[in-house]
């Protein structure tokens, strides 16, 4: 049995490994160029909010039966990978967009000055900015990965069930058999697997990515670089030798196809538009018959969901969204409480943090199978014992997103506004009002704007547990219960209307509130840096 275990522990590493992999090279594309650009931050931000914002239930089958059809022999594979790609991303993309847009104007105006190529901005600005705040977010993802393992090991497709090979699935299975010695030994395990992880991979890229920051300086006499890092440093050097200068690969580009279209700069806004339009054109013609053959069907798909919305009582609907908005609301609130404090008296007392951290990282890292029936379990009272159950488990999937987030800001003050704490002998409540707070506050909005899409996308099972609710189910309205409630049946059409407010909901208060507090917060940072 101890084989087997450490076996599924090796191989949902590998699958957590490769999805946090993707998912910094994805938050790196996508973060920085919506912190530099602001036509793609309108896009690809709200655009981002609404994707970690919807349940699961809302696209995974769909993504699922896509890879699963187009790869026959790793398909599930890859499918478990995605899942776990979507729990990682989001907050890593939103921390990198932070960091881009955090970057000091003097070193954008010098970029500007020194006539910078975009290649030589990311790996000499945008990069080494956004590196600590990817890794201030690792342990998150890393939490974040093995709350939802078990989640993304067992593959549901229609009435099929696919389990892949994993620590999730395994202890799945034993739970199934009554096996609890199999359940213990699995969980420690694994969670002596992300002690080791954290002791001897995260804590030392945190202390190396300190030299990274804007506001941060350290010794090289206390800076230790990782084993990773000192292992990449080799493998690029032995690989400088072998590249190419970019000026001999364009040369013999150049020799081989002697013509403009090569490099795209040499291409003029002319031809880009006409290259457009002739590919727009392709597309309509050979796409066209499809989609005119299917429009009957189209429209009726479009009738059916309209009809649901009017079946299901537009009144009703609004009730339940309101409901659940305040849930979210609380949740947020508990989530800053608890954050708060414990980041702070981490960020003040360095040396508790390889006490602390380590033990969080695995209460953060229990998954959600063993968790929602235990604690939904103490809050199957009254009307209100059930909202605080339901805000709770809210919670437990999200509140991570916050005190990393909180801990990456706090670690942000610069040394002499400690010093002249020191000095003045600020109380903590001073110090935490005046200091820490200022400089953490677009961590903290950028912490809270993840747990919120994390907040809804968990509303589905916080207010309707279990088939029938027979586990866990709120007495008053919610839109997660009307889901749930709906996907039980059947209701496709009703669900994806509910799914549609949803989206549009979490895109307005993007709009009105996230956008304007973080733009906020951006300023009030630089004017409290420049003071």
């Amino acid at each position: 049995m101890l084989w087997e275990i450490l076996a599924a522990v090796a191989l949902s590493w590998t699958r957590i490994v490769t999805a946090l992999a993707i998912s910094v090279f994805a938050a790196i594309i996508v973060g920085i160029y919506s912190g530099i650009y602001r036509r793609v931050d309108r896009i690809a931000i709200p655009i981002l909010d609404v994707l970690q914002s919807v349940p699961i239930l809302g696209f995974f089958p769909l993504a699922v039966y896509v890879l699963a059809s187009a790869v026959p022999v790793l398909g599930y594979e890859l499918a478990s990978i995605f899942l776990l790609y979507t729990c990682t991303f989001w907050n890593l993309a939103f921390a990198v967009y932070e960091g881009a847009r955090s970057i000091p104007h003097s070193m954008i105006e010098v970029a500007e000055l020194s006539k910078l190529s975009l290649r030589d901005r990311f790996g000499k600005i945008y990069v080494p900015a956004v590196f600590p705040k990817i890794v201030d977010q690792l342990p998150a993802s890393l939490a974040n990965a093995f709350y939802f393992l078990a989640a993304s090991e067992v593959i549901a497709l229609g009435e099929a069930e696919v389990r892949v090979a994993g620590i999730g699935t395994l202890i799945l299975r034993y739970l199934e058999k009554g096996n609890y010695a199999g359940i213990a030994i699995g969980l420690l395990a694994t969670a002596l697997s992300i002690i080791a992880a954290y002791l001897f991979i995260l804590m030392p890229l945190i202390s190396y990515s300190d030299r990274y920051r804007f506001d941060i300086a350290q010794p090289p006499a206390v800076q230790k670089t990782p084993m990773i890092m000192g292992l990449y440093s080799r493998i690029k050097s032995i690989q400088a030798p072998l590249r190419m200068e970019p000026r001999r690969v364009a040369g013999f580009t150049h020799r081989v196809f002697p013509i403009q279209f090569v490099n795209i700069r040499y291409v003029g806004s002319d031809i880009k538009r006409l290259i457009f339009i002739v590919f727009i054109v392709v597309l309509l013609i050979f796409a066209g018959p499809g989609i005119y053959a299917n429009i009957g069907d189209m429209w009726a798909a479009v009738s059916s969901v309209a009809s649901a919305g009017l079946r299901l009582g537009l009144f009703s609907i609004g009730e339940a969204l309101a409901y659940s908005f305040s849930r979210v609301l609380v949740c947020l609130a508990l989530m800053l409480a608890i954050s708060l404090p414990i980041a702070y008296v981490v960020s003040e007392k360095p040396g508790l943090r390889n006490t602390i951290l380590p033990v969080l990282q695995i209460i953060a890292s229990l998954p959600s199978p063993l968790i929602f029936p235990i604690i939904s379990g103490f809050f199957v009272g009254g009307t209100f014992s059930r909202e605080l159950g339901a805000v709770l488990l809210m919670s437990l999937g999200s509140v991570w997103y916050v005190f990393y987030s909180t801990l990456s800001g706090f670690n942000k003050v610069h040394g002499e506004y400690r010093e002249l704490a020191r000095l003045y002998r600020l109380s903590g409540i001073n110090k935490f009002r005046y200091i820490y707070l200022p400089f953490a506050t677009p961590s903290i909005v950028t912490g809270l704007i993840t747990a919120t899409g994390g907040a809804w996308n968990t509303v589905i099972v916080a207010e309707r547990l279990g088939e029938g609710g027979r586990i866990f189910e709120v007495q008053t309205p919610g839109l997660g219960k009307l889901m749930s409630t709906l996907a039980e049946i059947a209701d496709t059409s009703g669900l994806v209307f509910t799914v549609m407010v949803m989206t549009a909901f979490v895109i307005l208060v993007n709009r009105l509130l996230w956008r304007n507090l973080y733009d906020y917060s951006i300023r009030a940072l630089r004017i409290h840096e420049q003071l």
